[in-house]
């Protein structure tokens, strides 16, 4: 198994995050905020241009096993 192809192939199929103005790739949010139990806000900034915006991530929640 080669490994480099093995994460370039997963790296690959991650959602990327882009800057809105120009379209640079943007690797890690400035800061991220716990909402409640099913959500995080991330505070995004573009090194390139500094344009800046959030994003929200909402969870599912899943059902345990009974």
């Amino acid at each position: 198994m080669n490994r480099t192809s093995d994460t370039a192939s997963r790296i690959g199929s991650r959602r990327r995050i882009v800057c809105a103005q120009c379209n640079e790739l943007l690797f890690m949010p400035e800061w991220s905020e716990l909402l409640d139990e099913h959500r995080v806000r991330h505070l995004w900034q573009c090194d390139a241009c500094g344009y800046a915006f959030e994003t929200t991530v909402h969870f599912v929640e899943v059902a345990e096993a009974a």
